[in-house]
């Protein structure tokens, strides 16, 4: 509910921004979101994985982890501070230098309640956090809007972010009830970071390679061009971060807990991802054939350059749900190396790839990524599916019921527009049209075959 909450909430305040503010602007934030993101990694460290998978962690470790993370988001907020006039000139884009100066003071605020949120996680208090946020994303959402109706451009999203980090931290701090010891523990931050240093630089190489597309795109093309790509790959993302930051939030404590038990934890894992591969792959493909009228509706003609990018993302995004769960799984069996491992071999296949495609444009750059995931979902789903003996054969049946009625769901809609049997509407009508005409036609297959996925979601819905 909490990750739902704020997923739809902010791509619902994003869209509001994005019919006000121009594709430059978001293509600016875009540049710097990679040297925000990347700080970010660096200071979490690996650390609140350790802190949440560790059964008995004491205060010692939570002060300990939290002056750590605070010592390592100061120091990279100088180094930031110092270096931004050298990516302005890099990306020769003047207002970069001052727009990463004041949007890395997130850094700090972040590294001040990621212990506070660690805790909340852990124990799941669900509650606490969700009163948290619902203030953090209103209180932001106005000052990012206001901001952007008197004009502030691209300091607008600035603002945004600043607010929801400031708001999210003074509440963290409330309602946790916690404060640090004035202790450092060397012991345990050498057992947390034997654990966690790991999946920072697993964390740090995918954040790389998942920010070198908008790097390589800032470089070598325009800021507009850069905002049509990630208003796309945001709109694109939405749908898998919202089921995994939801389904992972519950998912890595529960598996922790059967750690040991490699028959249990190929049955849960199974299951899940049968569950979000029927949920999410249909909805996906549903995106991708509204994407015309969809972009038009909800972000008004000026961004319809982006829906060819959001299209071949829609197409990474489908074949690509099982890699982070499989991930999962190695974090839970205590194989911390062999994330980092997967990580370097995975993104050996994304650097080739936009070396292959670069003098192709942005397209050949995207349908590069495209083959770069499906290469590294197969080494994921070989190596960590032998942790739980769960074999690639196996994990490729779990995802049939989603994309069968998917492909069943696209050629009826192809079928229809290419016989013009469907008139010229407006994008709105056009929207609800097609949509219901989908889910119609996947209602009546799933009714018909019954996939074992569907039986999995009643279990689970009777369970609640």
């Amino acid at each position: 509910m909490i990750q739902l909450s704020n997923q739809i909430f902010g791509f619902i305040i994003t869209l509001i921004l994005a019919r006000i503010l121009s594709p430059s602007d978001f293509g600016i934030i875009g540049l710097i979101s990679i040297f925000i993101n990347l700080s970010k990694k660096i200071t979490d460290g690996g650390l609140t994985s350790s802190l949440i998978r560790t059964q008995d962690v004491t205060n010692r470790d939570f002060s300990t982890v939290f002056y750590f993370n605070l010592f390592c988001s100061t120091l990279l907020y100088f180094m930031l501070f110092f270096t931004a006039p050298f990516f302005a000139s890099f990306f020769q884009v003047e207002i970069i230098e001052n727009l990463i100066k004041v949007a890395g003071l997130t850094i700090i605020i972040s590294a001040f309640t990621i212990t506070q949120s660690v805790q909340l996680n852990k124990n799941l208090n669900f509650k606490t956090q969700y009163k948290i946020l619902v203030p953090s994303l209103v209180l932001s959402a106005t000052a990012g809007i206001l901001a952007a109706l008197y004009g502030f451009g691209v300091w607008s999203l600035v603002i945004k972010e600043l607010v929801f980090s400031i708001v999210a931290s003074i509440q963290l701090w409330y309602y946790s009830k916690w404060t640090p010891l004035w202790v450092f523990d060397k012991i345990c931050l050498k057992i947390h970071f034997r654990y966690g240093y790991k999946l920072a630089l697993t964390d740090l190489i995918t954040q790389l390679f998942n920010d070198s597309y908008k790097a390589i795109i800032g470089k070598f093309f325009s800021a507009s061009q850069l905002g049509f790509f990630t208003r796309a790959q945001s709109m694109q993302e939405l749908p898998n971060q919202v089921v995994f930051n939801t389904v992972n939030r519950v998912l890595f404590p529960m598996l922790s807990k059967v750690q040991n038990d490699d028959i249990k934890l190929k049955k849960i894992y199974s299951q899940i991802i049968q569950v979000v591969t029927f949920i999410v792959t249909p909805f996906l493909m549903l995106l991708y054939i509204v994407a015309k009228p969809l972009f038009i509706f909800l972000l008004t003609d000026k961004w319809l350059p982006a829906v060819p990018y959001f299209k071949i993302l829609i197409i990474s995004a489908m074949i690509a749900p099982l890699q982070p769960y499989l991930l999962n799984i190695c974090k839970v069996k205590g194989r911390s190396d062999l994330v980092l491992k997967l990580s370097i071999v995975e993104y050996i296949f994304i650097f080739l790839s936009m070396l292959a495609i670069i003098p192709f444009g942005i397209t050949g750059l995207l349908w590069g990524l495209v083959a770069a995931t499906l290469a590294k979902l197969l080494v994921a789903m070989v190596y960590a599916g032998r942790l739980i003996h769960y074999s690639i054969f196996e994990q490729i049946a779990s995802l049939k019921d989603g994309f069968i009625l998917s492909f069943i769901g696209y050629l009826f809609i192809a079928v229809l527009t290419q016989s013009r049997m469907l008139p010229v509407f407006t994008p709105f009508i056009e929207l609800v049209v097609i949509t219901s005409i989908f889910c119609t036609v996947l209602f009546i297959f799933t009714w018909l075959f019954r996939p074992l996925s569907m039986n999995f979601i009643k279990q689970l819905l009777n369970k609640k």
